[in-house]
């Protein structure tokens, strides 16, 4: 049903803008434009409404989240500026990351790749050279600043050559543009080389990979031929530790039934290689994870 207009109170606090929804009998959930959010019972709702509180713990919680303020106080109305500013910051830098998906070849088999992988051999799935330097000219009609460039697939080291092209001529470019850039390689690390090693020391090139926890979970949900994918994950990192330094390599878990029963195992694992965050990426429903 249409929602009518709430008239103010006359009370000791007032309204800032918030939006309403009702989920249930006894639950409202409201939320306010720089985000923060709040699930109120219908008693805490109709005080909010009411603007008429039976203790001091409820505005002080409303007050806090930036919902409610004092008559006479417009410092709560800048601090909500403030939060919305910076919320939306990320607008004025416009475009940052661009993503250059090389290849669709992996000889990976994840059951939630959100790509539909195709075979090592299928080289009829790369992108070509031609297509990346339009790309590129793209990257750098950018008005941004900060300008990312990371390179997926498919397995991104099967098409190593065109990493490397798309590189030398993006460094070649940024000589005029002068832009911060930088380069990520998103990989299973699996095909990694001395000489991818020596192109990324060269040139900066940070890498990110894919660590679901220890290996009966990583090597379930990550399969390939031998079952080791656990085994050459941990050998890559390692690797680019050594060569690239401690801060030079990036992991993520993707959570899937199987993680929810052991996250202490997961947290172990990521202390073990010497990462220091966890980052937790939810399946997204493309490709062979639909």
């Amino acid at each position: 049903p249409p929602r009518t207009a709430i008239q103010a109170p006359k009370s000791d606090f007032q309204w800032l803008p918030f939006r309403f929804e009702r989920l249930s009998e006894d639950e409202v959930f409201i939320s306010n434009v720089a985000g923060e959010w709040l699930l109120l019972t219908d008693s805490e709702f109709g005080q909010l409404q009411s603007l008429s509180f039976g203790d001091l713990a409820l505005p002080r919680k409303l007050a806090g989240k930036h919902f409610i303020t004092t008559s006479d106080d417009s410092v709560d109305q800048r601090l909500l500026a403030l939060k919305l500013a910076t919320r939306m910051r990320r607008m004025m830098e416009l475009t940052g990351l661009h993503i250059f998906v090389v290849t669709l070849r992996c000889e990976h088999a994840c059951e939630y790749c959100q790509v539909s992988r195709k075979n090592s051999a299928s080289t009829e799935f790369d992108m070509s050279t031609e297509d990346a330097m339009k790309a590129l000219d793209i990257v750098f009609q950018s008005p941004g600043r900060n300008i990312k460039i990371e390179f997926q697939g498919g397995e991104s080291l099967l098409n190593f050559p065109l990493i490397q092209k798309i590189v030398l001529e993006a460094n070649k470019r940024n000589l005029v543009e002068d832009r911060d850039l930088r380069f990520v390689i998103a990989t299973n690390l699996v095909p990694l080389t001395d000489e991818i090693l020596d192109f990324a020391q060269e040139h900066s090139i940070y890498f990110s990979t894919s660590l679901d926890g220890p290996p009966e979970l990583h090597n379930a949900n990550r399969a390939r031929p031998g079952k080791n994918s656990h085994e050459l994950a941990s050998q890559g990192i390692k690797r680019v530790k050594e060569r690239l330094g401690p801060d030079s390599v990036s992991a993520l878990m993707t959570t899937t039934v199987r993680s929810l029963a052991q996250p202490e195992d997961i947290i172990d694992e990521y202390v073990k290689h010497g990462l220091n965050e966890v980052f937790l990426r939810f399946l997204s429903p493309y490709g062979f994870a639909v």
